[in-house]
């Protein structure tokens, strides 16, 4: 075999490695996009239980006892949710393009890789945390954030926080979302009005709702991290696709360039045999020639 076919043969045998390891990752991506979703199903009926228990108690609260924040000027924060691993795309680059300028001395970071990008862009994030990569995960993440963004909104230091997160679905593409975590939107709570009476309680509405409240937090943090991780998934399956078409393609060139090459080898030797025998005749018809 010659030095050409030997190095054609060699870098089809690279290239079918890297489509191995390219369809194992596409396949991881694609199942865990599949457990996000069907985890996110459990988690929006808790989300919209605490939301609906909220509505109901709302109207119990003392006049002076708001549900949501009164208006005043201070700081707002953001938890944006960004990638754990590259191979995503432009995923956390999205996600940190929708930091609007007031947010962006109070950014809680969820996301290894998106921390990395975060701080080449000049951001320092105020508190980080890895991002999921399993939906078991996603409870002791969201309680980690309630307890922070929680002790940063007693201790007065945010006023206002929104969650940046990309979601992602089987119907629509990919968008990157804000969502109002606090003060309450008073569209919201005008739902209370339209609610069922209120509910028997043996606790006192005051006392009940900063739990509630914590549960709300708890919950929207739940649902984000699943959209995240399900978003992100998607968008590295869809990266690994088109690698995957990509190195098809070249499969194919490498392989036909592999038949030319033997082609041309076969020829080659072909025409050595053939042409062998009448040099060595015609070297005996000269020698005769000249005796």
């Amino acid at each position: 075999m010659s030095g050409r076919l030997q190095e054609v043969t060699a870098r089809i045998g690279n290239v079918r490695e890297l489509g191995g390891i390219v369809d194992s990752m596409r396949n991881l991506a694609t199942v865990r996009v599949q457990q996000a979703r069907r985890a996110a199903v459990a988690v929006e009926t808790y989300a919209e239980t605490i939301e609906g228990a909220l509505l109901r108690i709302a109207p119990m609260l003392p006049a002076d006892r708001p549900l949501s924040a009164p208006e005043q000027k201070g700081s707002a924060g953001a938890v944006v949710f960004c990638a754990e691993q590259g191979f995503a795309g432009l995923f956390s680059e999205h996600v940190l393009d929708a930091l609007q300028d007031d947010e962006k001395e109070h950014v809680f970071l969820i996301g290894t890789r998106g921390n990395a990008i975060a701080r080449v862009r000049g951001l320092a994030p105020k508190w980080t945390a890895p991002a999921v990569q399993n939906p078991g995960a996603v409870p002791e993440l969201a309680d980690s954030i309630t307890k922070e963004i929680g002790r940063q909104v007693v201790l007065g230091h945010l006023l206002r926080v929104t969650i940046i997160v990309c979601q992602s679905s089987e119907q629509e593409k990919a968008k990157v979302i804000r969502l109002p975590l606090f003060p309450f939107d008073p569209a919201v709570l005008g739902k209370s009005a339209a609610c069922a009476a209120p509910p028997l309680l043996n606790v006192a509405p005051e006392k009940l709702m900063p739990e509630l409240v914590s549960d709300y937090m708890f919950s929207q943090f739940c649902l984000a991290a699943l959209q995240s991780f399900g978003a992100e998934n998607q968008a590295r399956s869809e990266r690994m696709t088109a690698a995957h078409h990509e190195i098809t393609h070249q499969l194919k060139s490498l392989e036909q360039l592999q038949r030319t090459v033997r082609q041309e080898e076969i020829t080659s030797e072909i025409i050595e045999l053939v042409s062998g025998p009448t040099l060595a005749k015609l070297k005996r018809f000269n020698r005769h020639s000249r005796t």
